[in-house]
């Protein structure tokens, strides 16, 4: 749904006024099409939320489902803040509120849903499924399950219990890694308690009980995880399968020490892939530069500040 009738834009508008959250702030991107929201929980842990806005109509809200995060990978900035505590499903739906009164003024609405900001989902289980079925409620968000993504590190013993079914929404593994090793280095946490051979165990599962699609999520980092060589063997991880690779240049951070390759760094690895047979598409960052593109999200609002 992009068009909304001014009855149900004046209805959802009373319903939004009652928000579990405190909202602080709204930071703009230059061309307008991104906003990065920082709120305040009642009890004053902080969070940020994204709204990236599309050219083909598609308004896209990514929303945390943490306050900070417990996993700590090494490229992430959020993981610098720690962990604070789990939201309520409340919280995580009263996100995407705020966005849908943003939105209602322009006629508009939130069309998709990604589960993509702090925290990770599958440490949050209970909340992220209430939440998902507000959003999916035809008599509440309505947003199609289809239209909603939840990313995971791969908690694979979470990821079954929940991911059991068709109607589950689409699943991204926050890979990053063609092997073992190299996942060790940047994502510690994670890689030590369920190994790449397990989370790709998982997918098989997945895709053969399921016959879903699962999108894999590869951030490059300049000498880490960038070159021919890592694209030949993630290839081979990946062959076969019912896989996208959902390729994402690095997004600089003050708080970590990771530089962003080269444009044609990017080109070089994505036809490696393609050239491989392995479908890929490159993720164009949105809101870099106000901290609201993936892996920037690190608010700086302490508690009770």
């Amino acid at each position: 749904l992009t068009t909304w009738s001014k009855d149900l834009r004046e209805k959802l508008k009373e319903e939004i006024e009652f928000s579990t959250l405190e909202h602080l702030k709204d930071n703009y991107s230059s061309t307008g099409d991104t906003i990065k929201t920082e709120f305040k929980t009642k009890d004053g842990f902080p969070i940020e939320s994204v709204l990236m806005q599309y050219e083909d109509d598609r308004n896209s809200v990514c929303v945390s489902c943490m306050s900070g995060c417990p996993v700590g990978c090494e490229f992430c900035a959020t993981g610098k803040m720690g962990f604070n505590r789990n939201l309520t499903h409340r919280e995580i739906v009263d996100q995407i509120m705020h966005f849908q009164r943003l939105l209602l003024e322009k006629g508009k609405g939130v069309t998709n849903v990604v589960f993509m900001g702090m925290g990770e989902p599958m440490l949050n289980l209970d909340n992220v499924r209430k939440a998902v079925e507000i959003i999916n409620d035809s008599n509440k968000l309505s947003i199609g399950i289809r239209r909603v993504t939840i990313s995971t590190v791969g908690y694979v013993p979470q990821m079954r219990e929940y991911f059991n079914s068709r109607h589950t929404p689409r699943l991204a593994i926050s890979l990053h890694a063609p092997n073992q090793k190299i996942r060790e280095r940047i994502m510690p946490t994670i890689s030590k308690l369920h190994p790449l051979d397990e989370l790709m165990s998982f997918a098989d599962w997945y895709e053969k009980e399921l016959n879903k699609r699962i999108t894999y999520e590869y951030t490059l980092i300049k000498g880490i995880n960038d070159q021919p060589e890592h694209a030949i063997e993630l290839s081979k991880l990946l062959y076969n399968r019912l896989a996208l690779v959902n390729v994402i240049r690095f997004n600089p951070s003050s708080v970590l020490p990771y530089e962003t390759p080269k444009e044609e760094t990017l080109q070089r690895f994505v036809k490696i892939l393609n050239n491989r047979d392995i479908n890929t598409t490159i993720r164009y960052s949105m809101g870099d530069k106000i901290g609201g593109a993936c892996g920037q999200l690190h608010s700086t609002n302490s508690i009770n500040a």
